[in-house]
């Protein structure tokens, strides 16, 4: 009896421990809410080094758009090859985290924009660029006809163009 008794509390102990989708998504969506995203990078090394970009304007039939000026690489998984990276790109995201820009990546593929791809520097610092042109013109053509129903937030100074030097 005492056998049987130990067996049932043990099965529902360990039954009652299990995580639900839900318990994750509930928890993610506490984090989220929970964090101030705008002083977080900024206070770390990446945001240094964000901070530390060069910019330059870049005018395009009458339209000036700052672009940020840095060396990247495609990221080897992120769904690009070289080369599909020109010389101006339109970034819609930035991650501290290869795995999160992978998965932006993977939501705008998903979402009817399968050329977009990711790309890093040297520190790593991921971007997520949903275009890549070889002319100014093209990519402020870009840049201004992304939707404002996008599939994904942006939060400033998303987006943005990023030339290579």
């Amino acid at each position: 009896m005492r056998r049987l008794l130990a067996i049932i509390l043990i099965a529902a102990a360990l039954g009652g421990c299990k995580t639900s989708e839900a318990n994750y998504r509930a928890a993610y969506e506490k984090a989220v809410a929970g964090r101030d995203s705008s002083d977080a990078i900024e206070n770390t090394i990446y945001g240094a080094k964000r901070r530390d970009m060069d910019s330059r304007m870049i005018i395009a039939g009458g339209d000036s758009v700052e672009a940020r000026v840095q060396r990247v690489a495609v990221t080897e998984g992120g769904g690009g090859i070289s080369e599909y990276l020109h010389a101006y790109n339109v970034v819609v995201g930035q991650f501290k985290q290869r795995f999160n820009a992978v998965s932006m990546r993977d939501r705008l593929a998903d979402s009817g924009y399968p050329r977009a791809f990711v790309v890093q520097n040297g520190e790593p610092y991921y971007y997520v660029v949903l275009s890549s042109h070889d002319t100014q013109a093209e990519a402020v053509k870009a840049l201004k006809s992304i939707p404002t129903e996008f599939p994904v937030a942006m939060k400033a100074p998303l987006p943005y163009i990023l030339c290579r030097p």
